[in-house]
């Protein structure tokens, strides 16, 4: 179950990862559009669900 967690954190953060990368090589993120807005509340739900999976893996250390 755990190594199933692992990998699931790992996918999430590689798109955040990503997903910041292209904002940044974006022109003009300076003046944010809504195009870009987009691709920060992904880069957000990315990072959200690797958060979420850290959360899981603390909690499953703590029962053991």
């Amino acid at each position: 179950m755990k190594e199933k967690l692992r990998r699931g954190m790992f996918m999430p953060l590689v798109a955040s990862a990503l997903g910041l990368i292209a904002f940044f090589r974006m022109p003009g993120s300076e003046n944010v559009r809504a195009v870009q807005m987009l691709a920060l509340i992904a880069v957000g739900m990315g990072l959200g669900v690797a958060l979420a999976h850290i959360k899981i893996l603390l909690g499953m250390k703590s029962d053991q």
